[in-house]
């Protein structure tokens, strides 16, 4: 009974620390200013922000914590299942798991009082829905060029000026904010998925199923990030912020 519990929360765990490492390392590297009290400043609405890390000691502990936990787990899982499975099905599953998530973006458009995008967004879900059955295919995109709005609440907090606060590193979960994790905790309670499948464990075994898939096909980056910098917690941290500062102004 515990191995059937400590695994799947494990996956979950694993799962989003990952896919918050994996965009951190798929963003632009393109850095803020840093003065000598360590914060880092970049524009958010034409406002130079700075974002302190009062929480570097205890935030560089679990990082290098989070760090081991995807060279030793996540990645050979995701290496073995890479070599299963061809890129063009992977891909349909990333669509897939897409699709099934429109009402995070959808809300989120909403909430920032876009609803051209809105509707896009719903168009997206029906084109894909049956004509990409079930959304393994991006249909609206390739064939009817309807783009994905991607928002999540920590961007529409940002839109109503609300304040990043300071950088967070959690464990699993990874880099973040204390904005963006108010923001990750509403948008789970908009994941259909936490709906649609009701019982925790299948839950699981579902969100490690798409946590593996994402994984495989992002391999690299993460240590591409790390080999190109002089320090790796510094330029996680740098990325991560000026990742969301990118989506922020979209």
């Amino acid at each position: 009974m515990m191995n059937s519990f400590i695994k799947p929360t494990l996956t979950i765990g694993l799962g989003l620390m990952l896919l918050l490492i994996v965009s951190v390392g798929h963003s632009t590297m393109v850095y803020g200013k840093t003065n000598n009290n360590g914060e880092t400043s970049f524009e958010e609405f034409g406002e130079e922000i700075a974002f302190s890390d009062p929480l570097e000691p205890g935030n560089r502990v679990v990082g290098t914590f989070n760090d081991r936990l995807y060279f030793w787990v996540l990645k050979p899982v995701a290496i073995v299942y890479k070599t299963f499975l061809p890129t063009g099905i992977r891909q349909g599953i990333a669509n897939a798991f897409d699709n099934i998530r429109t009402p995070i973006r959808f809300f989120n458009n909403i909430f920032q009082g876009k609803p051209e995008y809105a509707v896009q967004e719903l168009e997206r879900f029906v084109i894909n829905s049956s004509l990409g059955i079930g959304g393994f295919f991006d249909i609206a995109e390739r064939h009817f060029g309807i783009s994905k709005k991607d928002e999540d609440f920590g961007q529409t907090l940002a839109f109503y000026g609300v304040k990043s606060g300071p950088y967070l590193v959690w464990p699993f979960l990874g880099p973040s904010t204390v904005r963006d994790s108010f923001g990750m905790a509403v948008d789970f309670f908009l994941d259909p998925l936490n709906y649609i499948i009701p019982d925790f464990i299948i839950k699981a075994e579902v969100k490690g199923g798409e946590v593996t898939n994402y994984t495989s096909m992002h391999i690299g980056e993460y240590e591409d990030l790390k080999k190109s910098a002089l320090d790796p917690y510094i330029a996680v941290r740098d990325a991560y912020i000026q990742n969301r500062q990118k989506k922020i102004r979209e």
